[in-house]
């Protein structure tokens, strides 16, 4: 074996061995203290850009999600006021009937007349003033609303709410709502048959804006159980195994003092070699 002073092969890859410890051991320990196996894209690039994009789709699904339920926010709105608006023509239903017939004289059905126009100004109103967010919902203006209710381009469900103004709920036969008169037989006969008209309107609106409803609901379940699956997938490839890292760093820890003693050991070949020469 040959005895050297100027080179000490040995002294320089001990203490090679025992840098590259210190950075797998401060590696190791950033990974415990983050909880992450990737905290660098050099810790595995291919694996950090696919946990980016779960990640993305992720975060993607739960704002869709919320437009979702914005969505159901707003057709419950709409639901609550066109349940008003079908009690109110009803009533004025009621008292198309009661004025239709000869029991009543002019200033009784003048009566009833004055007792439905209050209550088509109460439809006008509920349709003016039934908004969410500064949107009217139901004076016509709310028509294909495109609400984005999944993670890709195009995953979208449109809305469209018609108009419960009197003016607005019409009979090619009968006219408006707004123009119903009971002031006469016949008006009173064209009153029942025109509030029947109303209602099959109203109670189409109530049927499709429930079905939108039960649509977004069964829509959100999905995309919470798909977010959940991708998170778990995210999990999978970004997160740190605790068990396995914990057994990595009681390893480094002993390499560490043996590569140490090793760096210590080599250090003492100058010195045997003055030793010897003495």
């Amino acid at each position: 074996m040959a005895f050297k002073i100027n080179t000490n092969t040995m002294g320089g890859f001990s203490t090679y061995q025992l840098q590259k410890n210190q950075q797998d051991l401060s590696k190791t320990l950033q990974r415990l203290s983050t909880g992450k196996r990737i905290n660098q894209a050099a810790d595995d690039a291919s694996g950090m850009a696919i946990a980016d994009q779960l990640a993305s789709q992720a975060d993607s699904l739960a704002q869709a999600a919320r437009n979702a339920n914005d969505a159901i926010s707003i057709v419950q709105v709409a639901d609550g006021a066109l349940a008003q608006a079908s009690e109110l023509v009803q009533d004025i239903r009621v008292k198309a009937v009661q004025a239709a017939g000869p029991a009543q004289s002019t200033e009784s059905r003048q009566a009833i007349q004055a007792d439905i126009d209050a209550s088509l100004e109460a439809l006008s109103q509920i349709a003016d003033t039934t908004s969410f967010n500064g949107q009217k919902l139901l004076s016509g203006t709310f028509s294909d609303k495109a609400f984005q209710i999944g993670a890709a381009s195009g995953e979208t469900l449109e809305i469209s709410l018609g108009s419960i103004s009197p003016d607005q709920i019409s009979s090619e036969d009968l006219g408006t709502l707004a123009d119903i008169d009971v002031t006469s037989d016949e008006g009173a006969q064209n009153a029942i048959a025109m509030a029947d008209e109303a209602l099959a309107y109203i109670s189409q609106q109530r049927a499709a804006v429930g079905s939108e409803q039960n649509q977004l609901e069964s829509t959100i379940n999905n995309l919470s159980s798909t977010r959940v699956n991708i998170l778990s997938s995210e999990s999978e490839i970004r997160d740190l195994d605790f068990a396995e890292e914990s057994m990595n760093l009681n390893r480094l820890k002993i390499l560490a003092r043996a590569r140490g003693f090793a760096q210590t050991q080599a250090a003492e070949t100058g010195k045997r070699i003055i030793d010897i020469l003495e």
